[in-house]
């Protein structure tokens, strides 16, 4: 699993690069990312950015097994109409962030306790 940043620096350029490197290193092993895209509606301090996603898109789609995709824009919209949070921080989208991460895992973490719910609905 790898969650980074597609719009520059070090997300793209390192995160596709350690994405690169994990699929060479564990070919048999399933990689999953979260990919966070940029803002549409600001623009950006960084020139290269659309070079940058492009480069980065080319590596996901090339090593990743499962790319779960998450933008910034819809990210603040969810943070500030359906949580009602004016100027959401770094923080608080991470968190929302972090909460995507856990609820998409949740049946390979628990996989067992599922079955075992299932077989007792069963009965």
């Amino acid at each position: 699993m790898l969650c980074h940043s597609i719009a520059g620096g070090t997300g793209s350029g390192m995160g596709s690069y350690i994405l690169e490197k994990l699929t060479d290193r564990f070919p048999k092993k399933l990689i999953e990312t979260y990919s966070v895209f940029p803002n549409q509606d600001e623009i950006s301090d960084v020139v290269v950015q659309p070079y940058n996603s492009l480069l980065t898109l080319k590596r996901l789609t090339q090593s990743a097994d499962c790319v779960v995709v998450l933008d910034n824009t819809a990210l603040n919209r969810i943070a500030t109409d359906r949580l009602h949070i004016q100027n959401p921080s770094f923080a608080q989208i991470n968190t929302l962030v972090s909460t995507i991460m856990s609820v998409s895992t949740t049946t390979l973490r628990q996989a067992m306790r599922m079955i075992v719910t299932l077989c007792f609905i069963e009965k």
